[in-house]
């Protein structure tokens, strides 16, 4: 049996996307501090890091992120033109904390 969506069910759509979205902007903040606490400046070692952190926080709260949702939310010019596609997590980094990640990433580069 379907259930009908009522007002209730918009309400509580709504709240979600107001949490996912202030769960992903604290730890866009806690990335930059992250990053200048840590003398990480280069643009692309910074972008690498966010992108990271967003999908990341997606993947806690078991939620898909595209990739024009996350370039919306970064900020990206363009955002609207590029190919979307699902930004997945890869399981083999899910056992790390947030900072461990972002230490990760930023030896990549």
């Amino acid at each position: 049996m379907n259930k009908v969506w009522n007002r209730a069910s918009t309400r509580n759509w709504i709240s979600q996307l107001e949490n996912r979205i202030e769960d992903i902007e604290y730890y866009l903040r806690q990335t930059i501090n992250w990053c200048e606490q840590n003398d990480v400046y280069d643009d692309r070692t910074v972008f690498a890091c966010t992108v990271m952190t967003a999908v990341w926080v997606s993947h806690l709260r078991n939620e898909p992120i595209s990739k024009r949702e996350l370039f919306e939310i970064l900020g990206v010019e363009g955002w609207d033109q590029v190919d979307d596609a699902i930004y997945e997590f890869n399981d083999a980094y899910s056992f790390y904390e947030h900072e461990e990640l972002l230490e990760l990433v930023a030896r990549s580069f």
